[in-house]
């Protein structure tokens, strides 16, 4: 049996470097001549985002403004709009997680554009879709329920922003890559609030003061949590983008 040649090639590590660093060069400037404008960019990561997330956030605020114009008795209301809120966040979860659920992070680092401007234009989306969402649902509940704003506030926009803060905690965390996981932190803080708001010796006794703060705080809290990830995407999601 004859024995295949074995050819003893040496390597200068060196020209290898300098042509590696020669096709990122090459494949950087060909991507710059065909850069995309920002709403090019979100048109396209738009097209990756399945949109019936959308249409039952929608279907949920809908039903809630029917039931809000059912309802006469206060703490009725108040839970309805508690337990909205958070399950209105909850229906982003799937595709806000697909990526880490997947294992799509090392796909995506082959690509011109970065993790960070992925999850930034995917952010930017939902926020849009879901101002437009809630802005309707705000006027429709003002109009039929009675509802001022400082309600709308405190009911749904409170718990609503706590919940955003416990998904952004747990979607850019390190440790913890747990949809589920995630979604349970998601209905044991769901809970909280309705036993919160449900307590007749308790509820009644919170002062404005105090509400406006916890509204600041979850405010706070939200954008914390968002521009961390943003600035530690790569620390944090341990993925490095192989062109840069």
């Amino acid at each position: 049996m004859k024995k295949k040649p074995c050819f003893d090639v040496p390597c200068d590590e060196e020209k290898v470097q300098a042509a590696i660093a020669l096709s990122r060069a090459a494949f950087l400037a060909g991507e710059a001549r065909q850069m995309l404008s920002p709403v090019e960019f979100l048109w396209d990561q738009s097209k990756f985002l399945k949109k019936r997330w959308w249409a039952l956030q929608g279907l949920l605020l809908t039903f809630v403004c029917l039931m809000l114009c059912r309802l006469e008795a206060d703490y009725l209301i108040r839970r309805c709009l508690g337990l909205a809120g958070p399950l209105f966040v909850i229906l982003i979860l799937p595709e806000l997680w697909k990526n880490r659920n997947f294992d799509a992070m090392e796909v995506e680092c082959t690509t011109y554009y970065t993790i960070r401007a992925i999850y930034a234009a995917r952010l930017a989306l939902f926020a849009g879709v879901d101002l437009l969402l809630l802005s309707a649902f705000f006027a429709a509940a003002s109009m039929a329920a009675k509802l001022t704003l400082w309600e709308m506030l405190i009911q749904f926009l409170l718990p609503f922003n706590v919940t955003c803060c416990i998904c952004f905690r747990m979607l850019y965390s390190r440790r913890i890559r747990s949809e589920a996981f995630a979604m349970l932190l998601c209905i044991l803080w769901t809970g909280v609030w309705a036993m919160l708001i449900l307590n007749d010796r308790i509820y009644p006794v919170i002062s404005t003061p105090v509400w406006a703060a916890a509204l600041a705080a979850s405010f706070l809290g939200m954008g914390c949590a968002l521009c961390r990830g943003q600035k530690k995407w790569q620390q944090i999601l341990e993925v490095k983008p192989l062109w840069i």
